[in-house]
């Protein structure tokens, strides 16, 4: 194999790849980027055994080849070399090691052979569609902060993803939620997609699903029963998808909430972040007393310590009080994009809707807190 290409044509191909790749797994090869060369294309993979990402770029390829390199290391060394430099690369004593030069800078790196390497880029079956980037981007931003990080709930860590009739039209739809919050959105179905297996995507498949989402227009999603696969114009995604039954996330969703509180978003979560700082360390709990035209909130801690402060606020209801936790505010509201926040309440114990008046297509629940 012998071959050169640009450094930030090869930078950007080893950006997505770095990221994948196993830190410390017992199995070497996990920790290596497979470098395919041929056609004057230089081909990057690596892979996890979960998750596989695939790049393309062009390159000047003399001799085509395939070999695998340890691929924090080829990263870290192409990330220092000066842009507006060629790279070359050149395996040498029979394979066993990469030369690559750059400018006056030269390496040498060991090498494993490529026929090892895991191969997980197939989804048998699945259905094919195509999104806008934008669009999914946006389904998954909005749902993904409320997984649970728990890994003995391992169907509460990813993304739901799945297709649903939502007042006769078919909707494509996000849903994630830790069991303390939940946060749903929806799209319009894109054509194809009509028909999809629901899948549950997991964390790290989720984070590189953004990234790609960045760096194009539109995906195409392929979506089978085990594997979900997402393709730009020159890096494909395959990852496996969590091997669970999602719960019945609508039974959460509140349908009758008569206690309206509409406040500015930006005030409320500056008041939030102020009053939280006295909050107890541990439950970071703040009070909500709403109340005709405001909204009270306060806190302490174990210490005596309190903090209070009042917001303009449109309630309409009983005067209520409620607890809730200070960052599970905070995230939800980052999700807002409009300048209020509606909070639905039954009662102080039960779940609270939360929604953006100007986005009908976004959906979150909060669990309250005993305060």
């Amino acid at each position: 194999m012998k071959l050169s290409i640009s450094r930030e044509t090869f930078y950007r191909a080893l950006r997505h790849m770095s990221s994948v790749v196993e830190k410390r797994s017992s199995i070497a090869i996990l920790g290596n980027v497979r470098l395919k060369a041929e056609n004057n294309r230089l081909e990057t993979t690596a892979t996890d055994n979960d998750l596989c990402v695939q790049g393309s770029a062009e390159a000047f390829v003399d001799t085509p080849g395939v070999t695998t390199v340890q691929a924090l290391k080829l990263f870290e060394i192409v990330g220092k070399i000066p842009e507006g430099v060629m790279v070359s690369m050149e395996l040498e004593s029979g394979g066993s090691r990469l030369a690559i030069q750059a400018g006056k800078a030269k390496f040498s790196l060991a090498t494993l052979g490529a026929e090892a390497f895991p191969d997980m880029s197939r989804v048998d079956g699945g259905i094919t569609f195509t999104i806008s980037a934008p669009v999914l981007k946006k389904l998954l931003e909005k749902t993904s902060f409320a997984a649970s990080t728990d890994e003995t709930r391992a169907y509460l860590t990813g993304v739901y993803l799945h297709s649903i009739m939502v007042n006769d039209q078919q909707t494509l739809r996000c849903v994630a939620t830790d069991g303390h919050r939940l946060a749903q959105a929806d799209v319009p179905c894109p054509a194809g997609a009509e028909d999809i297996p629901s899948v549950i995507l997991p964390r790290k498949c989720v984070t590189e699903l953004r990234r790609l989402c960045e760096e194009t227009a539109e995906v195409r999603l392929t979506v089978g029963e085990k594997k979900i696969q997402a393709e730009s114009t020159d890096l494909t995604l395959t990852s496996k998808v969590i091997d669970a039954t999602y719960p019945d996330y609508d039974r959460v969703i509140p349908k009758n909430n008569p206690n309206s509180l509409t406040v500015a978003r930006r005030s409320l979560l500056q008041a939030v972040d102020r009053v939280s700082i006295l909050s107890h360390e541990k439950t970071r709990s703040v009070r909500f007393n709403a109340i005709e035209n405001a909204l009270a909130l306060s806190a302490n801690n174990p210490d005596q310590e309190n903090a209070s402060e009042e917001v303009k606020a449109d309630f309409a209801g009983t005067p209520l009080e409620v607890g809730f936790n200070a960052k599970y505010l905070a995230d939800i509201g980052g999700q807002i994009a409009g300048d209020d926040v509606v909070f639905s309440f039954k009662d102080g114990t039960a779940p609270v809707l939360v929604t953006d008046p100007n986005d009908p297509t976004t959906t979150f629940v909060i669990m309250p807190m005993r305060v």
